[in-house]
């Protein structure tokens, strides 16, 4: 019923075709002039500033955009990660195994940022987009390879890569091949606190542990092009990722106070093992009378392995449990795309387009433990399985409307299906459906070009993800009220968001900006998880809590230091929000950072070049629920690289990480009318060198 507002929209808008369709001329703009020019905010980070620093991964490249931090869980906009924060390769979600982590810079074209939702991508961006456009097409010969070493021997990291491209008059191709082997080794170190109500000291001990982690990552990523008529192209592009992980973990307890000790060693051994694959063909075509169609099929699957096995002693030398826990998984999806842009009238671009995803995922949990008392044992041999539909269609129109003035409206319509069932419990369906509109604008002001303010309004959601709403049960090893198990609900709904941002910016030239921006959201239907107390066992599950707000602050700036070869940028954020379900203070949503910051310089002057960045993020306090808070230290980190192009064609870099040494601070309190634990959390984070030789051959 709903997709009529569509067909209606569409109709509205081609109403206003009246006059007759000019000629079109395109012409290949800089990244920022491209910037100024749409209507649809959209900031392009090519792949010069994508490669510059070196970096190891593409979470790397992503701390320093901006706009952008990674915190927890990956990449978040306006700090708000988990899932608000929406991330695409080449325009799709990727497949479930997907990892930045994973991911080479070698094998990105371009980094897009969108703050506002377009019609044309999922409107499950209550932050914003990240879209990943990895290497596409070849505009000449090349052929190039990379190494790279990272010291010291506690994270030493090793990787190689091979870029080819190359076309003739009707075809074209792409290959780029990364691995990277390394380790790290971090020691940690924990103090635990637990009162009673009336403030006795129930177990008061330290925790040490020594961790080693061993990983090879392997991508590839390859595309080829043909043209089978003026105007008319076929592409085929496949990447794929294996990944090895090994982790070897060792805490030991010792009680400095009261008379409860959890365990006196808890022994973690993992492994990963899997591999993602996507495939995607496109087709494009260009009608004679000056529209176009183009179109998308995808396919994507992945095969995880992961195997565990812990240990506890509740004292030194009593084994008192051992689990072994084994996951097979899998998934497969299937995905069609298309957009059909009718011929150019007037001022008026109008397309529609469709999307359509159907996704299949199996799990095999097989659990043993040997326990010292029989009870203890929690052993279990289930199966699960998921089946996803998402259909989408869309409808969006740009014009100019003249004084300075261009629209963006769109319109979309997303439903999704989610079927699961187990062998361990009863299957469960869940159907639900959002309609975006979406409206942006762009003035430029009068008699200034370069200045012009930004409007932006749109409905948006967060989807909850399919392991929340399996209704299973993960059992923790050693069950607490800061490490409970956990178990999904079939029963969520999607949150849904109503936003408004606006925006002043200003060119200079040389590439030098300043923007201005503020946003604000407001969200119904919050996903977040309490613990509860459930057959003698500490549980987390996902609900729907009511409504909250989010709020944002941002500015961004760069420039080049007139007659020097000197660049300089920054990027900011002041960041705050509110959960109506959890009391104050700091009630914030998705442990968003209060503040965030980037500041760079860059220098090049014939064959040297280096470049500095120093990224803040202060989060503080942050209540979770009504009896859980945590807190993260403020995070400073500071890197830098040095460039020398010895000829030509071959180039040396040196790159350095976390030069100052700051460690990782945590801590989280649950206080309810029984009592108060409390967890101090300090991870080591050593500084680090990464040399690496590029060649073109």
């Amino acid at each position: 019923m709903k997709l009529k507002l569509i067909a209606c929209a569409a109709m509205v808008f081609a109403r206003a075709y009246a006059q007759e369709t000019p000629p079109v001329v395109q012409i290949k703009a800089s990244a920022d002039l491209q910037r100024q020019r749409d209507t649809a905010s959209r900031t392009t980070i090519t792949r010069e500033e994508i490669l510059k620093f070196g970096d190891a991964s593409a979470l790397d490249v992503l701390k320093r955009l901006p706009g952008v931090s990674v915190g927890e869980g990956g990449p978040r906009m306006r700090g708000l990660g988990a899932g608000y924060t929406q991330v695409l390769v080449n325009g799709d979600r990727p497949p479930p195994g997907f990892s930045l982590e994973n991911l080479a810079p070698d094998m990105i074209d371009k980094i897009e940022i969108m703050r506002s939702a377009t019609a044309e991508f999922s409107t499950q961006a209550v932050a914003g987009t990240i879209n990943i456009v990895l290497r596409k097409s070849a505009s000449k010969l090349s052929r190039d390879w990379r190494a790279s070493a990272t010291i010291p021997s506690s994270r030493p990291l090793r990787s190689a890569g091979l870029g080819l491209a190359d076309k003739d008059e009707t075809s074209s191709y792409t290959f780029n091949a990364s691995v990277s082997q390394g380790n790290n080794h971090l020691p940690e170190h924990t103090y635990a606190l637990e009162t009673a109500s009336d403030g006795t000291v129930r177990s008061q001990r330290e925790e040490n542990q020594s961790s080693r982690n061993r990983f090879l990552f392997f991508n590839i990523n390859g595309r080829l092009n043909w043209t089978l008529a003026p105007g008319e192209t076929l592409g085929w592009q496949t990447f794929a990722t294996v990944v090895r992980f090994h982790a070897d973990r060792a805490t030991d307890a010792h009680l400095t106070g009261g008379f409860i000790l959890p365990f006196a060693r808890f022994d973690y051994w993992r492994k990963d093992s899997g591999g993602t694959l996507r495939s995607e063909l496109n087709w494009s075509r260009k009608l004679e009378n000056g529209g176009a169609i183009e179109s998308k099929l995808g396919l994507s699957g992945d095969n995880p392995h992961t195997a565990r096995i812990s240990s506890i002693a509740a004292r030194p030398g009593t084994r008192t449990l051992d689990r072994l826990y084994d996951v097979h998984a899998a998934s497969r999806r299937a995905n069609w795309t298309g957009k059909f842009s009718l011929p150019a009238m007037g001022r008026h671009s109008l397309s529609l387009g469709w999307d359509v995803v159907y996704g299949r995922q199996r799990d095999q949990e097989l659990q043993e433990d040997t326990a010292a008392i029989a009870a203890g044992a929690l052993d279990f041999d289930r199966t699960s399985r998921a089946r996803l539909r998402n259909l989408a269609a869309f409808v969006q129109n740009e014009w100019d409307v003249g004084d300075g003035w261009s629209l963006y409206a769109g319109l979309r319509r997303e439903t999704s299906t989610t079927h699961s069932s187990g062998s361990d419990y009863a299957g469960a369906t869940t159907t639900a459906g959002v309609t975006s509109p979406i409206l942006q604008a762009l003035w430029k002001l009068p008699g200034e070009q370069r200045r012009q303010l930004r409007f932006a309004v749109a409905r948006t959601y967060k989807a909850p993800s399919t392991n929340q709403l399996i209704p299973r049960r993960f059992l923790s090893m050693v069950n607490t009220e800061l490490a409970p198990d956990s178990s999904g609900n079939p029963a969520l709904k999607p949150e849904l968001a109503r936003g408004f941002d606006l925006a002043f910016e200003a060119y200079g030239s040389d590439g030098a900006l300043f923007s201005l921006s503020a946003g604000t959201r407001r969200i119904s239907d919050v996903i977040f998880s309490a613990v509860v107390l459930k057959d003698g066992r500490w549980v987390s599950s996902p609900s729907n809590f009511g409504g909250a707000r989010t709020d944002s602050v941002e500015v961004e700036w760069k420039g080049l230091v007139p007659g020097t070869p000197l660049r300089f940028s920054f990027n900011g954020g002041r960041h705050w929000s509110r959960v109506d379900a959890v009391p104050g203070p700091d009630n914030r949503l998705a442990r968003q950072p209060r503040w965030t910051a980037n500041a760079g310089g860059e220098y090049r002057a014939g064959p040297w070049g280096a470049g500095a960045n120093i990224a803040y993020t202060a989060t503080g306090w942050v209540q979770i629920t009504k009896w859980q808070s945590v807190y993260n230290g403020v995070q400073r980190s500071v890197e830098g690289y040095a460039s020398y192009r010895s000829s030509p064609a071959s180039q040396w870099r040196l790159t350095g990480g976390s030069l100052l040494r700051q460690p990782s601070l945590s801590r989280s309190i649950y206080a309810d009318a029984n009592g108060r634990m409390e967890n101090v959390n300090s991870v080591v984070n050593p500084a680090w060198l990464r040399v690496s030789y590029e060649r073109q051959f």
